[in-house]
């Protein structure tokens, strides 16, 4: 009787043994990590795009409402910038936020590809050499530098407008398109960069001083962001 129960007791064991093999548990009793169901991605909007005339018109009302900053590139001179924040308020609030703190000033611009865009506002390059990164591809710059990654810390949602990508105009860059990774990164267009538009939020436009802005080179620093006008809130 006895050998009869130890026989039963084992083939119990044998039987929770393969059951724990074939539902890959691991301590806990949690799914083991290549088992683990993929993190619920955000679905993305669908990508929009205007007419010239739909752009133009979101212009004009944008530009009623339009705050002023003045970015001032070390070297280069000063650049006048006109925000809208009734077409992208999270967006302009948050630039301006951080302008008033002094996030910008001594950033790099760590990117610019000329003829295409000038990008900003990472702030691990404001302890970096700017003639360092001068004449580097933008895949050494995040090699060997670890710039094009960072940001405040602050993301916030893609804001969809019929503002679009057109030389002098100022965009949030993203980790992906139409995704809810704006922060503190920020590039201007050089040239009319429609393949753009519908992607990344446009939330700005030089009104003057784009001699400044085509002089720019990576690795040339910013000054300083002043905000000129606000609304209260």
């Amino acid at each position: 009787m006895r050998n009869a129960i130890l026989g039963l007791l084992a083939l119990v064991c044998v039987a929770i043994g393969i059951s724990a093999i074939t539902s890959h548990l691991h301590p806990g009793g949690e799914l083991a990590p290549e088992d683990q169901p993929p993190p619920q991605q955000p679905k993305r909007p669908p990508r929009q795009r205007f007419t010239p005339a739909q752009s133009a018109a979101a212009f004009s009302q944008a530009e009623k409402s339009a705050e002023q900053v003045v970015m001032t590139v070390k070297h280069r001179g000063e650049i006048d910038i006109d925000l809208f924040p009734s077409a992208a308020p999270k967006t302009v609030a948050q630039f301006v936020q951080l302008s008033k703190a002094g996030f910008y000033n001594g950033l790099l611009f760590h990117r610019v590809i000329p003829n295409f865009v000038a990008q900003g506002g990472d702030p691990k390059s404001r302890n970096v050499s700017g003639s360092a990164i001068a004449g580097l591809s933008e895949q050494q710059v995040a090699q060997q530098y670890g710039l094009g990654k960072n940001g405040s810390g602050h993301s916030i949602v893609f804001e969809q407008n019929r503002l679009t990508n057109q030389p002098g105009t100022l965009a949030m860059a993203l980790s992906s398109t139409r995704s809810d990774t704006a922060d503190s990164q920020f590039f201007i267009n050089l040239k009319d960069n429609s393949n753009l538009d519908g992607d990344y939020c446009v939330f700005g436009r030089v009104t003057k001083g784009m001699r400044v802005v085509k002089s720019i080179h990576q690795g040339d620093r910013i000054d300083s962001i002043r905000v000129l006008s606000a609304n209260p809130e």
